[in-house]
């Protein structure tokens, strides 16, 4: 979509396009059969732009409460801070009063900063982008708190702001960039335009290598939302109060270690089987949580901890082991057999099996349902079976 387009979209006109196309309740599937029927009554180009809009918009229900009156495209949702992650990195910078938000791409997290009070000056190059931007912050009776700036955001001169937060693009080229290094702008150039011991947060790439980061002065924060990683933030300057830190959304629970210990002695499955938070283990804290709760590993390069007691913590998820071996076909085809399974839920923790081909083969037919954990027990690739365990519904 181009600027002309994405201002037709915000005319009368194309509003009427947005609420026919929202009526029409479209499918990827159906979206030629709806793009017809829409341009009989609008300009082709602006009954595209209304469905493609709207498909973006039941896209971004998982991350935005107030979806239906946004705007978005496609590259940018999926690098978009959501809600409940902007809203927890907002309340750490709400103090600072006014704040620079850097490559703003469609306004997610200035949208959360001036929520929470903030004066906010969202810089974005992308002049769709920051068109979007200002039309969401106007969608959300925002726009008296956020002032929209096109320009490069290391070199334009900012207003007097506290504090700055940037979300560079990780992608150029097709390609997604996991060094911080290679983001546009790079880590480096954002750093560089401010003074030393400025508070400053940066959004990276949760699968970012250790080592490309391991230099920095800064708090190094992996955030995971309902059990799946979402994003690592780096807070320098005063922000930084402890590296690292492992946060689950919504909860916000948060674990810290002063330092980084080694894991407890690998020892042999017990009754309960425990699956860290995917937060715990990139952050590289599944040895403080195994030794705070008295937890052993399965395996030195696996992130399964094992105990005799059942845990009830935030940062782990319970299973109960019925059964374990060393993989074997033939074997786990036969105790699924014996006790009736007809379904399962895969898991694999630092197993090479290929899950999804076991399925097709062990051909089960039963009523009862368990999960099987492929992984590595001692060095050695291995099965477990067993039932996940909700603790707080006391099952």
């Amino acid at each position: 979509m181009d600027l002309q387009t994405f201002q037709l979209l915000l005319s009368e006109e194309g509003q009427k396009a947005l609420a026919e196309a929202m009526a029409l309740e479209p499918t990827e599937e159906l979206f030629l059969a709806h793009y017809e029927k829409l341009r009989k009554r609008h300009p082709s180009a602006l009954a595209k732009a209304a469905l493609e809009m709207t498909l973006l918009r039941i896209k971004a229900r998982k991350k935005f409460s107030t979806e239906d009156d946004m705007y978005f495209d496609r590259e940018a949702l999926e690098q978009a801070s959501g809600e409940i992650p902007a809203n927890h990195r907002a309340r750490r910078l709400a103090p600072y009063g006014v704040i620079a938000d850097l490559c703003c791409g469609l306004g997610g997290d200035a949208l959360a900063f001036a929520r929470m009070g903030l004066t906010v000056h969202a810089v974005e190059s992308d002049p769709i982008r920051a068109a979007m931007t200002r039309a969401n912050a106007i969608a959300t009776g925002l726009q008296d708190r956020i002032h929209v700036h096109v320009a490069d955001a290391t070199t334009l001169l900012l207003p007097e702001v506290k504090a700055a937060f940037a979300d560079p693009s990780r992608r150029s080229g097709g390609n997604r960039h996991l060094d911080p290094e290679d983001y546009t702008p790079s880590l480096s150039k954002i750093r560089g335009r401010f003074p030393s011991g400025f508070p400053l947060s940066v959004k990276i790439a949760p699968g970012v290598a250790p080592n490309d980061i391991a230099d920095l002065d800064c708090e190094i924060e992996f955030v995971s939302l309902e059990g799946e990683m979402k994003e690592c933030v780096l807070w320098f300057g005063p922000l930084k109060s402890t590296s690292p830190r492992a946060t689950l959304l919504p909860s916000g629970a948060t674990l810290i270690a002063d330092e980084m210990l080694p894991l407890p002695p690998v020892t042999n499955i017990g009754q309960y089987v425990f699956d860290p938070d995917p937060a715990i283990v990139r952050a590289g804290l599944t040895a403080q949580l195994a030794l705070e709760l008295g937890l052993s590993p399965l395996d030195f390069k696996v992130a399964l901890l094992t105990g005799t007691e059942l845990i009830d913590s935030l940062f782990l998820t319970p299973f109960r082991v019925e059964w374990s071996a060393r993989f074997h076909l033939g074997k786990l085809r036969e105790h699924l057999r014996a006790h009736r399974v007809g379904s399962i839920t895969p898991i694999k923790r630092g197993s090479k099996i290929d899950s999804d081909e076991v399925l097709k083969k062990l051909k089960l037919d039963g009523d009862e349902h368990r999960t099987i954990i492929f992984t590595r027990l001692q060095g050695e690739e291995s099965m477990i079976v067993g039932e996940k365990i909700c603790v707080n519904d006391g099952n």
